[in-house]
């Protein structure tokens, strides 16, 4: 009699209990998984589900792992010189594209004074480092520009290139890369690991995309009596693995970007086009992308 009493306690202990939602059998690293693969916006309205799902999403450690919405694009202009920011949400900038916190002053070192000097910043939280001369025995020959890599989503510590270039007649190649690591706050050399004499893009497409652990960047084959061919050239951190990819279309305007986890590429193509009811010639404009 006592034990059927007992279980019938059980009983009404088990009904009386609110059943486990299915949220709250998901640990914080598998719903942070289920939600990176989820667009912002579905994200913002994720969190109004609960106080502990607002949290979970607002902790800066996991915001990074999570789509951001695009607030707009910071662009320079070259006449007259300016660095200026478009807005494609409405608001207004969230930092200042003129960068006036590198501006020196009372607490800061004037920067580059007297000097060519390069710095690597965080806008949104105006802080900045001056990076360190490379040695002496590697200033020479012409330099192609400085290429950041850098993947918040990876890691917080950033590396930044520079591909020396040597000159034989008019034309100029790729010798090697020097790059710099965040991490060990100091630089290595490695010669150019390329079969071929390439030249990277200088100006006007002379962007470069850090895109699984490699950085990625546009140049021309120095092919003789074989017109012009383009390629994308690929390298690692390390500098040792070099890798050469061929394109289907080239010009000096080509520019590359990442969009939706792919890696796309973009060529420009102008031709002047005669029109007799017109004094000058209109410029007619074909661009080939290929994902």
């Amino acid at each position: 009699m006592e034990e059927d009493k007992e279980e019938s306690s059980k009983k009404r202990t088990r009904q009386d209990s609110p059943p486990a939602t299915a949220a709250s059998l998901f640990t914080e690293d598998l719903i942070l998984e289920v939600l990176s693969r989820l667009p912002a916006r579905s994200i913002r309205r994720f969190k109004c589900v609960s106080k502990p799902w607002r949290d979970l999403i607002a902790d800066p450690v996991h915001r990074k792992k999570l789509p951001q919405i695009l607030a707009g694009f910071i662009y320079t202009t070259y006449d007259p010189p300016s660095v200026a920011f478009a807005s494609v949400s409405g608001r207004a900038a969230p930092v200042e594209p003129s960068l006036t916190f590198l501006q020196p002053n009372k607490e800061t070192p004037a920067i580059g004074k007297g000097k060519i000097c390069y710095v690597v910043c965080n806008p949104a939280t105006e802080r900045w480092i001056e990076l360190p001369p490379k040695p002496q025995a590697w200033a020479t020959g012409f330099n192609s520009g400085k290429r950041l890599a850098f993947d918040p989503k990876v890691s917080s510590h950033f590396h930044v290139l520079g591909f020396p270039e040597t000159t034989i007649g008019v034309e100029s190649y790729v010798t090697g890369v020097d790059i710099f690591s965040s991490q060990t706050g100091a630089w290595i050399h490695r010669d150019s690991g390329l079969v071929e004499e390439i030249t990277f893009f200088h100006g006007s497409g002379a962007e470069s995309v850090f895109f699984g652990g490699m950085l990625h960047l546009v140049g021309k084959r120095n092919r003789i009596n074989i017109g012009k061919e383009y390629a994308m050239v690929v390298v690692d951190m390390e500098g040792k693995v070099w890798k050469t990819i061929r394109l289907p279309d080239g010009s000096s305007n080509a520019t590359i970007g990442l969009s939706q986890g792919c890696l796309h590429y973009a060529s420009i193509t102008q031709a002047r086009v005669n029109n007799s009811n017109k004094k000058n010639d209109n410029l007619a404009t074909e661009t080939t992308l290929v994902p």
